[in-house]
C-alpha cells in the first residue's frame, strides 16, 4: 500500500512538472504525512527514524547539486521524499533507473527541438516516475 501511495505521489508530481516545470510543496507534505501515518499506525515497525535519516542523507548529498544549478529545489525535495519511502538501498536502484530515463528523455527532446543537450529543460519528476516503475512489479 505504501508503494502505491509513493507512486501516486510521483504521478501527481510528474503531471504538474510536465505542465508547469514545478513540483508543488503541498503534494510532498501530504505524501510525507501519509508516510508517517503508515509507519506509526498501520505498519508500526518503528522505521520512522530510518525514513527521516534516509531523506536527510539524500537531502545533504543533493544540496550542492541544487546550489550549482544542476537540480531545482523541488527535484531535491522529491528525491528526499523518494528516499524516505524506499530507503537508501531502494533509492540507489531508483536513481540508477532515473538516470537512464533522464538520458533517454533529454535525447528525445533534444532531437525534436534541435537544441543543445546541455540547455534542455525537461520534467525531472516524469523521469523519476519512470525510474520508479519497477515498484509496480
Amino acid at each position: 500500500m505504501k508503494d502505491y501511495v509513493f507512486l501516486f505521489t510521483l504521478f501527481i508530481c510528474a503531471m504538474t512538472d510536465i505542465v508547469t516545470y514545478t513540483i508543488k510543496n503541498w503534494v510532498l507534505v501530504i505524501s510525507l504525512s501519509a508516510l508517517v501515518i503508515f509507519d506509526f499506525f498501520i505498519y508500526s515497525d518503528g522505521k520512522v527514524v530510518e525514513d527521516f535519516i534516509a531523506g536527510g542523507a539524500v537531502l545533504l548529498i543533493l544540496i550542492p547539486f541544487y546550489l550549482l544549478g544542476f537540480l531545482a529545489a523541488g527535484d531535491v525535495k522529491l528525491l528526499a521524499v523518494a528516499a524516505m519511502y524506499v530507503g537508501l538501498h531502494g533509492f540507489c536502484q531508483i536513481a540508477a533507473m532515473t538516470v537512464m530515463a533522464s538520458i533517454l528523455i533529454v535525447l528525445i527532446i533534444g532531437s525534436a527541438r534541435h537544441e543543445s543537450l546541455l540547455k534542455i529543460k525537461y520534467p525531472f519528476a516524469f523521469a523519476l516516475l519512470l525510474g520508479a516503475m519497477p515498484l509496480w512489479f
